[in-house]
């Protein structure tokens, strides 16, 4: 088990928040769930911001000097760095961590600079954790607030495949693993399975969680672009296009994608999965993320669900 470390930002003095391979935060609002999440999503920009890229993973040995923003990535939009300290703190440092149960840590102070757009990492640092599971290049993330039904999406670059924060990059990146991705064993719906291409392993889960709803991905590079078709009972074998169905798809096809594509180890965070669906989908979708975690994604959920 993990420990998340949290000190002086916004609602948390100091805390200590257990990570294990399934973790949901739930409860009631602004109690704290999102500021949770947001810590470790600031931990792993300084990581990947100010760390050196060092065969295969980041080195967190020394400080670049460069400061961590509050606002933008990750979806992230603190405001400046007076809205994030602590009200009435005993000091001025924030502070974020990860440790687990054998005494490895890793830990960084931050100087929060009255009133600017970021925190600055700052001495000490604490780095006694070689295998910190946030040291992997692959990081996923989902925000609450992801892309509705589009027609096309655009495409992008991409270090590794990811669906982008919000979705954005769902339709590519199944069209790019369609005939390569070979999905773990563990994460494979049998039952529901049609197929061995990627877009398969989609439908299985698809299928499964929203009653037989199935996609069809495109990819354009002409127009720099993809985009998926759906089907369902009603199409009776006329693919219809994204926007004359509802959210439900569009927010749920994310979190199948992200969770198959996910590396054992990694994090795999993911804001209200059950936005947009009927309660017996949401029901689905919690059984599927445990599939995932059970497969060795480190799964973070917050729900209000």
């Amino acid at each position: 088990m993990l420990n998340l470390n949290i000190k002086n930002f916004k609602c948390f003095y100091n805390a200590d928040v257990p990570i294990n391979d399934l973790t949901v935060f739930a409860g009631g609002n602004g109690n704290g769930k999102s500021t949770a999440i947001q810590s470790l999503l600031l931990l792993r920009r300084t990581i990947e911001h100010c760390a050196k890229w060092e065969q295969g993973s980041y080195n967190y040995d020394t400080i670049n000097n460069l400061n961590v923003e509050l606002n933008g990535v990750y979806c992230l939009n603190l405001g400046n760095s007076s809205y994030v300290i602590t009200n009435e703190s005993e000091d001025d440092t924030i502070a974020f961590g990860i440790s687990d149960n054998n005494d490895n840590k890793f830990l960084i102070n931050y100087d929060p600079t009255d009133n600017e757009l970021w925190l600055k990492p700052k001495l000490p640092l604490v780095n006694k954790f070689r295998n910190n599971p946030l040291y992997y290049q692959e990081f996923y993330y989902l925000n609450a607030e992801r892309i509705g039904p589009r027609i096309t999406q655009s495409i992008k670059f991409y270090d590794y495949p990811n669906v982008g924060f919000q979705g954005e990059f769902t339709a590519q990146i199944i069209s790019d693993l369609n005939y390569t991705f070979k999905v773990d064993e563990r994460k494979i719906n049998k039952e529901y399975i049609k197929g061995s291409r990627f877009e398969h392993q989609v439908n299985a889960w698809l299928s499964y969680i929203l009653n037989g709803v199935t996609i069809i991905p495109h990819k354009d590079d002409k127009t720099h672009s993809a985009r998926i078709e759906v089907e369902n009972v009603y199409s009776k074998g006329n693919p219809i296009i994204a926007t004359n169905t509802g959210f439900g798809i569009s927010y749920s096809l994310p979190i199948i994608v992200a969770g198959l594509i996910a590396k054992e180890d990694r994090f795999l965070i993911i804001e209200n999965p059950e936005a947009h669906l009927h309660p017996s989908a949401q029901s689905r979708i919690g059984y599927f993320l445990g599939v995932i975690a059970n497969a060795g994604v480190r799964v973070i959920i917050e729900t209000h669900s």
